[in-house]
């Protein structure tokens, strides 16, 4: 029943989607339907400039931070075990918030912030790993795209060989979310297509 709970406040606050409601406020639009599409840090540099871009990413880091807060305070209220399943449902919740959040028609962003911000509340040395890795992708491939789902992948191996606080199954349901939502940029990366940082 706990795990419920968790998994309800942790999708109702990440759902709210800073992106869409600051592209409305600017520039009276919905964020959704310029640039790529997509109700996150990147489209919203593009649609808003990078002032506001690096806001929604605060934004969008902070509601996580806000969530982990609600959830922890509850564990110690209601004497519960936060443990790896219920920190993994955290995460989860959050993800699929951001990515299908129920106040905009579940279409929202690709979850990447949050999946980083929310790994790191869990288990920050793992979360550095992917991290890390996923930056050097970058840096070479300079896709961001690429680089997000490689720190994605990566966490599903960290997990099976290191001694964290995810559970693994729900990991792999984590990383395939964000896979999933990067598929167009998939499609492109095979075409050669794919937005490059510079």
């Amino acid at each position: 029943m706990f795990n419920i709970f968790v998994f309800l406040i942790c999708y109702l606050i990440a759902a709210i989607s800073p992106s869409i409601i600051l592209c409305k406020k600017i520039k009276n639009v919905d964020i959704r339907t310029v640039g790529s599409g997509n109700a996150g840090t990147t489209n919203s540099i593009r649609a808003m400039g990078k002032g506001w871009g690096a806001v929604v990413f605060i934004l969008d880091l902070l509601k996580v931070v806000v969530s982990y807060g609600i959830v922890f305070l509850a564990t110690k209220l209601f004497k519960q075990d936060f443990n790896d399943v219920g920190k993994s449902i955290y995460m989860l919740a959050s993800i699929v918030g951001h990515s299908y959040p129920v106040y905009y028609g579940f279409k929202g962003g690709k979850g990447v912030a949050v999946f980083l911000m929310s790994a790191l509340m869990v288990d920050y040395k793992a979360a550095l790993v992917c991290i890390t890795v996923g930056v050097i992708t970058i840096a070479i491939s300079r896709m961001v795209s690429l680089g997000s789902m490689v720190g994605a992948a990566l966490l599903v191996i960290v997990v099976l060989f290191m001694e964290t606080n995810f559970n693994i199954w729900l990991t792999i349901l984590l990383a395939a979310i964000i896979i999933f939502n990067h598929r167009a940029n998939i499609k492109r990366i095979i075409e050669g297509k794919e937005n490059k940082l510079f």
